[in-house]
């Protein structure tokens, strides 16, 4: 039995050891096909050798050696020595040949890819994978006069229209509506036919002027509108209807309109009748389009793309409308990085992949510029935003000279801004989606950012007079933006509107006058009845308006719009607690931001920071990893080896990591890219940590004593984390243990003989010796502390009150909170500015004013999300904050002329007479804004 098993054993190992027939190379007439061709010729020289006698030789895998000859990639340097080396090649001449293919590229030489900018007519040869959507669009075109080209952002529509339909027609103009479409066709017209712009416009201002001026010049020209978009999100509706009435005019029309805009379309009847038939939909490449617009630019200019980089592409991008600017740009990175004219995997990974490689783009520029220039970047970003109404935010154009040239030259270099003589806009919309620190801009500016635009519109359309100058709530909104980002123009129509309105204000007050003394000589007639009608007419509001309160936070999940309407209108009608809430809450799912979507984070456990820019992301197992906000991939540094929690302090700059093993690591992450470890806490059995402050300098933890009462309470002194200091705090009764934010001051709550809290002490820390300044007795059982910024406040809490105390001086008693949230989970904080305190409970936040004496007033009730797990408070916002079990992020504001103002901003605000009735029969209607 032996000698036949041993037998069948050499029989098998003679098979593995037959060289395999190789498959044959896909390009064989590239660089990359050459050198692994030769590389296979050297194997023959040899004696046909199977890869795993080379291994044996080489000492890399056979599965190594055999993708070295594969012709899909470029090997390394050490790999392919160690083949030629195993097949008796030279190794110095095999070193010349690598270097030579995998050599930087030439200082010269345009990417063959267009990146985010939209193929034109002239790169019509290098447009590709498009082949059977052009044909079909150029067909139709040639049969039918008005054809509309549907696509998402980002999906090609432009690139189709430019490359592929412009060179295949004999006569055509393109161009983009923009603010103005008659002023553009007039100039469009005037370029194109030689007469006078001015003369134009005034004879275009009859819409069936357009069609009539095309036939004079050229029955044939075919008029192509990109980006027609433009008309409902920059056109003014008079400039609208405009230009639809003159489209319909025209002999032959083609419009490229991004697809969430269809509805748009839909309400102009003249063109739902003009399109049905003549429309085509731009989807997501076929895996062999997507391959030939991979690999045949790169051809067109001699190079090589490597078969693994276009199957990793494939898969990045798949079935997905809107990646064709983000394969352009990541390819367009990754020929930056190539070897010799190989566009490398490595090099794709290098650029941050399809996900990364814009954002990477945009922060490597913004990094580059000094803080001035920072602040005048975003200016810049956010002036190129037209604000979505229902839609995703797209971009707009603005004019060259409103805008700084030194920063708008370093945007354009970087190909994140195009330029024309007069305009510029962002090369594509890509970058909204793709860059999270523009992203974030846009939220936090949102509502200045509206009002902002429309002032721009307000002020170009300004002739000087009077009755369009701003008034009331519109001129108020406008007085306050930042008056540095406004434009000469801008400024100019704010003060005429600001004088105007002094004006009204002096004028109104004489009017004023006269009246009040005709209303007191009526007003006595009329009070016993219009007391009594008042009464009745209260009582019926507020309870439409608490009903429509509660319908608001069962709306909120479903239909955040509809809730805000209903809000602001239960809120006119009836102003009080219930509808406060109402328009508060309506406002924080506004503003809900969910990170795990941004990031691709999902099913794994953020640490952070509300207003800090990193997040520091745990898994089951594992080390953690460093994430920034605004480059959020989830191969970042790793810290630690088998981390189970983690500790982000309040001015990311410290990482304090608990590894499973019981081992507590000290982390800098000043430079988050590269994060050191600074120290180690030597934690004894049953230690663990409570509270930081917030620098990371002064950490707390509580020592399990037994059957105890109590835990005993340490300081940490991590000043020098590599050599931490431990206080212990002299008591084996300790409750609960906390650090002020400064790090100066430590609250220690001691049991008293039984298990409730009767003593509070207040240690000094602040001069790296601990010793007890303040001993107070409070009544209760209190299990939970926090300090307020300035540490002059104590916040303590039992299961039904939280007290705060100042501490500062003489002990006393400040305010009560009377009541929190039902199953309260031990959270609460307070603002900046110490005047509020917020409470966290299972799904409810309440935030109260604490900035007197006696008892807490509430500022407000929140409770539209679901299982929060942090409370913060933003300062940039300043505003509370959860973090959600679904890793979204709440902005809680309880500032109600701000919220209702941010609301007021958006369009279609205002209920309709049915929902009116629906919500509110037999009231009267009452302005929500």
């Amino acid at each position: 039995m032996r000698s036949e098993r041993q037998g069948v054993d050499n029989r098998s190992q003679g098979e593995i050891d037959m060289p395999r027939t190789e498959r044959p190379l896909e390009s064989a007439d590239t660089e990359l096909g050459r050198f692994a061709a030769e590389l296979r010729k050297l194997r023959d020289q040899a004696g046909g050798p199977s890869y795993r006698a080379l291994a044996s030789r080489a000492h890399y895998s056979a599965a190594t050696l055999s993708d070295a000859a594969g012709g899909k990639k470029l090997p390394s340097l050490a790999v392919t020595l160690a083949y030629a080396r195993a097949c008796g090649g030279d190794e110095q001449e095999w070193e010349r040949r690598w270097r030579d293919i995998a050599a930087p590229p030439a200082p010269t030489g345009e990417a063959p890819y267009v990146g985010l900018q939209a193929f034109q007519k002239e790169d019509a040869a290098r447009f590709h994978g498009r082949e059977k959507l052009t044909a079909r669009l150029v067909e139709l075109t040639r049969i039918r006069p008005f054809v509309g080209v549907f696509g998402a952002s980002g999906s090609g529509k432009s690139s189709l229209l430019r490359a592929g339909l412009l060179p295949r027609l004999e006569q055509a103009l393109v161009f983009t509506p923009g603010v103005q479409p008659l002023d553009e066709c007039a100039v469009r017209l005037a370029q194109l036919t030689g007469h006078s712009a001015v003369v134009l416009r005034s004879e275009l201002t009859d819409p069936e002027a357009l069609g009539l001026l095309i036939r004079q010049h050229d029955e044939d020209l075919v008029l192509v509108v990109d980006q027609f978009e433009e008309v409902f999100t920059l056109a003014s509706p008079e400039q609208r209807d405009w230009f639809v009435q003159a489209l319909m005019s025209a002999p032959h029309v083609v419009i490229g309109v991004r697809a969430d805009f269809y509805g748009h379309v839909g309400r102009h009847p003249e063109l739902v009748e003009a399109l049905e038939g003549a429309q085509v939909l731009v989807g997501p490449l076929t895996t062999e389009e997507l391959r030939r617009a991979i690999v045949e630019p790169a051809q067109h200019v001699g190079a090589t793309v490597e078969s693994a980089l276009v199957a990793r592409l494939v898969a990045d991008v798949a079935g997905q409308a809107a990646a064709l600017p983000l394969v352009q740009h990541a390819l367009v990175e990754t020929w930056h990085r190539r070897r010799g004219m190989t566009l490398s995997l490595v090099g794709y990974e290098e650029a941050g992949g399809v996900e990364h490689a814009i954002a990477r783009t945009a922060e490597a520029v913004y990094s580059q510029l000094d803080e001035e220039q920072r602040q005048t970047a975003r200016r810049t970003f956010l002036r190129l935003i037209a604000l979505g109404e229902g839609t995703e935010d797209t971009k707009r154009r603005a004019n060259r000279e409103d805008l700084d040239a030194e920063v708008l030259d370093r945007l354009a270099g970087a190909r994140l801004v195009t330029l024309t003589e007069q305009h510029a806009e962002l090369t594509h919309e890509a970058l909204i989606r793709s860059w999270p620190r523009l992203r974030d801009w846009i939220a936090e500016d949102r509502e200045a950012l509206r009002v902002h635009h429309q002032l721009t519109e307000a002020a170009r359309e300004w002739d000087g007079d009077p009755d369009l100058l701003y008034q009331g709530a519109r001129l108020a909104q406008a007085a306050e933006l930042d008056g540095t980002s406004l434009t000469g123009p801008e400024r100019a129509f704010l003060t005429a509107s600001q004088a105007a309105g002094r004006r009204r204000v002096r004028r109104a007050r004489a009017v004023i006058t006269v009246l009040s003394v005709l209303v007191l000589l009526l007003a006595g007639t009329a009070v016993f009845a219009a007391t009594k009608t008042r009464e009745a007419t209260l009582q019926r509001n507020d309870a439409l308006a608490g009903r429509a309160a509660t319908e608001v936070m069962r709306l909120i999940p479903a239909d955040p719009l509809q809730a805000a309407r209903l809000a602001l209108a239960a809120y006119a009608v009836t102003p009080g607690q219930a509808t406060r809430d109402a328009v508060l809450n309506a406002d924080a799912a506004r503003l809900a931001q969910n990170m795990s979507a941004r990031s691709g984070l999902t099913n794994r456990s953020l640490s952070m920071q509300t207003d800090g820019e990193l997040f520091v992301v745990t898994g089951t197992s594992g080390p953690a990893r460093i994430v920034s906000r605004y480059d959020q991939t989830t191969d970042g540094p790793v810290i630690g080896t088998d981390v189970a929690q983690v500790l982000l302090t309040a001015d990311d700059r410290r990482v304090f990591a608990f590894e499973r093993s019981g081992v507590t690591g000290v982390w800098d992450v000043t430079d988050a890219a590269r994060p050191k470890q600074v120290g180690v806490l030597p934690f004894g059995w049953g230690q663990v940590w409570v509270d930081v402050n917030r620098d990371g300098t002064r950490l707390t933890t509580t020592t399990l004593q037994g059957n105890g009462p109590g835990a005993r309470a340490s300081v940490w002194d991590l000043r020098d984390p590599a050599a931490p200091r431990e206080f212990d705090l002299g008591s084996d009764r300790v409750a609960h243990v906390e650090v002020a934010p400064d790090g100066r001051r430590v609250a220690l709550l001691e049991r008293g003989d039984s298990v409730e809290t009767k003593t509070v002490q207040i240690w000094d820390i602040g001069a790296g010796d601990a010793y007890r300044s303040t001993t107070m007795r409070v009544p209760g059982e209190f299990v939970e502390a926090a300090f307020s910024n300035d540490g002059r406040s104590l916040a303590l809490r039992s299961t039904s009150e939280i007290v705060v105390w100042d501490v500062a001086g003489s002990p006393r008693q400040r305010v009560t909170v009377p009541r929190v949230p039902g199953d309260f989970t031990a959270q609460f904080a307070f603002s900046a500015d110490d005047r509020q305190i917020a409470v966290l409970g299972k799904n409810a936040v309440e935030v109260w004013d604490v900035g007197g004496d006696g008892e807490a007033a509430g500022a407000g009730s929140f409770g539209a999300f679901r299982d929060p797990q942090g409370l913060r408070y933003r300062t940039r916002e300043k505003a509370f904050a959860v973090v959600d079990a679904g890793q979204s992020t709440w902005t809680l504001s309880t500032d109600l002329e701000k919220v209702g103002n941010g609301l007021c901003r958006e369009r279609e605000i205002v209920l309709t007479d049915d929902e009116w009735r629906r919500y509110f029969p037999d009231v009267d209607r009452v302005p929500v804004c």
